[in-house]
């Protein structure tokens, strides 16, 4: 089994060769905007869930058919995946391993809830990029947005932000996930801790790829006025770039036949779900592609073929 994917167009790392270390859904939170789902293991639990060494293998694999042009180039390795990577044990050797093994930056996308354990920070401080996520500031609304586990609490989670803040000198760029009805209103309390944190950038996101939960996007006009109340902040912007369209032609030619979920796009595929969900995003944009519920599921189709 493959634990590369990519790579993938990224609206903030150009082309990520994205790494999963995790189970499917093994999180700290679970997410009511998360386009991967519902969580199936919340946990805080570390371990190395796959052998470091076969993953690094594989990069360096990666890394030898990019060289001899039989892959594409990419831009960033980008630890992200199935699930929250900071779960993975022994990530300080995996990110040395991964810096010797191809010549680009190595990013860390996580949403942040363990850097209150020592020994977490310890392991990313050689990571070139770190972007975390904050979208609560008050016990309340970390509960509706971010549903964590049970010992999870956000005063640790924004301390554990600051201290790696302390202790690390790469890239920290702060994501904040804004929710129509859910953390809008908590905007200016989200901006006081992210001030705290003192990350190099603040990036503003809204619900952009179809949900866990049927949740609402700001609007551009809420985005603007939110963007008021964060000092520096920035709103993420659509990706222009063109994508994989290999892929791209490929999910439409499934999806023009029948409806089809995500799981039996992957089955069909034998892709990532990561490298799937890009593919559609970048095909919702262009309308190529739509989604509806049906039965609890989300499906996605190719309108008007």
């Amino acid at each position: 089994m493959s634990h590369l994917f990519g790579p993938v167009p990224s609206r903030r790392l150009g082309l990520s060769l994205g790494v999963d270390l995790l189970p499917f859904k093994t999180c700290t939170l679970d997410c009511v905007y998360c386009q991967l789902g519902r969580t199936t293991c919340l946990t805080l639990d570390r371990e190395e869930h796959v052998s470091t060494a076969e993953v690094l293998a594989e990069i360096r694999t990666r890394a030898e058919a990019v060289d001899q042009g039989r892959e594409a180039k990419f831009d960033y390795l980008t630890l992200a995946g199935s699930g929250e990577p900071l779960l993975h044990r022994g990530l300080e050797d995996f990110i040395r391993g991964a810096k010797e093994a191809v010549d680009k930056p190595v990013a860390l996308l996580t949403n942040g809830t363990l850097f209150f354990r020592e020994e977490v920070r310890r392991e990313v401080l050689e990571a070139d990029l770190i972007i975390p996520s904050l979208d609560a500031a008050t016990a309340v609304t970390f509960q509706r947005v971010n549903r964590p586990h049970s010992d999870l609490s956000i005063e640790e989670v924004i301390e554990g932000l600051v201290r790696l803040r302390e202790e690390y000198s790469g890239e920290i760029w702060l994501e904040v996930m804004l929710v129509s009805g859910f953390n809008d209103s908590e905007a200016p309390l989200i901006a006081e801790a992210a001030e705290k944190i003192d990350p190099d950038r603040i990036q503003l996101n809204t619900v952009v790829r179809p949900p866990a939960e049927p949740v609402q996007p700001l609007s551009p006009v809420e985005m603007v006025e939110i963007l008021e109340v964060f000092s520096g902040a920035e709103v993420i912007a659509e990706w222009t770039r063109e994508g994989s369209k290999g892929t791209g032609a490929l999910i439409i030619d499934l999806l023009a036949r029948r409806p089809c979920t995500l799981e039996e796009l992957a089955a069909l595929t034998a892709l990532h779900r990561n490298e799937i969900l890009k593919n559609l995003e970048l095909l919702e944009a262009q309308g190529e592609v739509s989604s509806l519920r049906h039965g609890g599921h989300l499906y996605f189709q190719a309108p008007d073929r």
